[in-house]
C-alpha cells in the first residue's frame, strides 16, 4: 500500500515527515488530494455525507464510490468515530476507548478498511485538511497516526 500525505502548508508536512514511520511507503505532498495519482482519498465525513452519500458512523469505517468526475479518487473512505454509549439521554465515549486518540482510531480503522476492500495494491491519500488534522503546532494527531499506521503495519506482518 503506498500512501500520501497532502497539506499545502509546508510546516505541516515537515511535521508529520518528521513523525510517522519512514519504513512504509509514505510520501509527502505539498498539494491538494488532486496533487496525486490515488485509488482511495481518506476524507472526513463532515466533507464527504453531502457529495457522496453514506452518514455519521461509530463501528466502521465508509467506503464510499466517487462517480461525480471531480478529479478525487474514484473512492472515499470515511473514518469511524470513537465508539460512545448513551447514558441518561447523553452520549459518552465507551470507557475502553476513552484513552483513544480520535486520529488514531480513524486512521487505523480506515486503513484496515481499505485493506479488506481493494487489497494491499492501492494507493491512498491522507488530505489533512479534508481530514482536520492539518495544524502545523498539533503533533498529538501525527504521533497518533504514526502510531495507528505502525500498528497496521505490524498486522499485516503478522498475519
Amino acid at each position: 500500500m503506498k500512501i500520501y500525505v497532502t497539506s499545502r502548508q509546508q510546516l505541516t508536512l515537515d511535521l508529520w515527515s518528521g513523525l510517522l514511520p519512514r519504513s512504509i511507503s509514505i510520501e509527502f505532498v505539498n498539494g491538494t488530494s488532486r496533487s496525486v495519482q490515488a485509488d482511495v482519498l481518506v476524507m472526513s465525513g463532515v466533507w464527504a455525507f453531502d457529495r457522496y452519500g453514506g452518514s455519521p458512523s461509530r463501528e466502521k469505517a465508509q467506503v464510499l464510490s466517487n462517480s461525480r468526475g471531480d478529479g478525487l479518487p474514484e473512492w472515499i473512505v470515511v473514518p469511524p468515530f470513537r465508539p460512545v454509549v448513551e447514558r441518561g439521554g447523553e452520549a459518552f465515549i465507551r470507557e475502553d476507548f476513552e484513552q483513544v486518540s480520535p486520529a488514531y482510531h480513524a486512521v487505523l480503522q480506515s486503513l484496515r478498511a481499505i485493506r479488506v476492500e481493494f487489497g494491499e495494491s492501492v494507493r491512498v491519500v491522507l488530505d489533512l485538511s479534508l481530514l482536520g488534522m492539518n495544524d502545523p503546532h498539533d503533533d498529538l494527531t501525527p504521533s497518533s497516526v504514526a502510531r495507528a499506521i505502525e500498528e497496521f503495519v505490524n498486522e499485516r506482518a503478522e498475519a
